[in-house]
């Protein structure tokens, strides 16, 4: 494996909080210092006019290909900076051995993942799951989570209107997915679009750690209260620990609700794509860099959004130095970006835009010491 230098470039390192002017150093799969002599065994890269951070966490991606609403996990994943990515629940019991043989076993990208309560998970976008919890298998949850322990984080639940009503119950599934999560001591990550029971119940019902997914979603009841605020018992959640995950999706994201939020300083902890075969590489997606862009343009600091997809998500999967920093001694997963001058159009599921000017453009994505992409006109 050869070593690298990556050279002239503005650092980021997540852990410190830190632009610098300073080399990174690669030496097998880990970062190394600098050397004061540098010798032909150096591969030396040149990012002048670029910006250096440990490589992306996509939080919340669809990776199970053995479904259809699944998406290739380096396609998805690698040319856009993203070294790590965290599978969205696809796969219940019944089939998330499957997707450790086939996804997780034979892909690049480092790629952990929820549980879904559902037994199946979303097998199919013909019909939603079964969210009855007569149906969870608390005993086949366990051998899972035994058996996959680094791989398995969290367990997923939608409470959504469609999903829930059809098995007769409102709060019940929650109530069993967080104390099934109590058992396995794992986070429980909800899906919100369009909630059984009022948002704020579900806030109140989660835990620090937890995650509330699609804070942005602009279905039924929302963040956003009548007078354009966020609600009350949604800011004393975050207080107690609570995740907010943007965690985009084809219909998870709205405008009218991001802009205030925003406005009120009520900004995510992580951004995810919630990527699947209808957003991959599409509108109002496309990728992670993308979505990192629009907020970019809507004037959060770009410290803080490369916080939400590095170092955040990273303290959620328990690798907070490994994959939140840029330290000597940890795995060399790096991405390279830069930000450019450029008109651009940011959408959402209604079709409302907003204009932007400036895009985050990926230009290398190294992956344990292996360069995984690089842009044509790199170096």
């Amino acid at each position: 494996m050869k070593k690298m230098i990556i050279k002239n470039g503005t650092t980021y390192n997540p852990f410190t909080k830190e632009f610098d002017k300073k080399n990174i150093a690669i030496n097998g799969n880990k970062i190394v210092e600098t050397p004061r002599e540098i010798n032909k065994d150096w591969n030396i890269l040149d990012a002048t006019n670029c910006i250096i951070v440990p490589g992306l966490i996509d939080y919340h991606i669809h990776l199970y290909t053995g479904c259809d609403g699944g998406v290739p996990p380096d396609i998805a994943t690698l040319p856009n900076g993203v070294t790590t990515a965290v599978d969205g629940g696809t796969c219940g019991v019944s089939n998330y051995e499957l997707f450790e043989k086939y996804d997780i076993t034979n892909s690049r990208v480092r790629i952990k993942s929820y549980l879904h309560v559902s037994p199946t998970g979303l097998a199919t976008t013909a019909y939603t799951e079964n969210e009855d919890p007569k149906y969870y298998d608390l005993d086949k949850m366990r051998e899972l989570f035994d058996k996959y322990r680094d791989h398995l984080i969290a367990l997923k639940f939608r409470i959504s209107k469609d999903i829930v009503r059809s098995s007769g119950l409102t709060r019940e599934p929650l109530e069993k997915t967080i104390e099934i999560a109590e058992v396995l001591k794992c986070k429980v990550v909800v899906h919100m679009n369009d909630p059984i029971i009022p948002i704020e119940d579900v806030a109140d019902m989660l835990r620090p750690g937890d995650v509330f997914c699609h804070m942005y979603h602009g279905m039924g009841d929302t963040i956003i209260d009548n007078s354009g605020l966020v609600k009350k018992r949604i800011l004393e959640a975050r207080k107690r620990g609570i995740i907010f995950d943007a965690c985009n999706g084809r219909s998870n994201f709205s405008f009218k609700i991001a802009i205030p939020a925003i406005k009120n300083e009520f900004i995510p902890d992580i951004i995810s794509t919630d990527m699947s075969p209808m957003t991959l590489y599409e509108h109002p997606v496309i990728n992670l860099p993308r979505l990192l862009s629009k907020y970019l343009n809507m004037g959060i600091d770009i410290k803080k959004i490369f916080d939400m997809v590095t170092i955040t998500p990273a303290k959620q999967i328990g690798m907070e130095e490994e994959l939140g920093s840029l330290n000597i001694g940890t795995v060399a997963d790096i991405a390279i970006f830069k930000i450019i001058e450029k008109q651009i159009k940011f959408y959402d599921y209604l079709g409302e835009y907003i204009n932007g000017n400036q895009v985050i453009i990926p230009q290398m994505t190294i992956k344990d010491g292996k360069i995984m992409y690089r842009q044509t006109d790199f170096n």
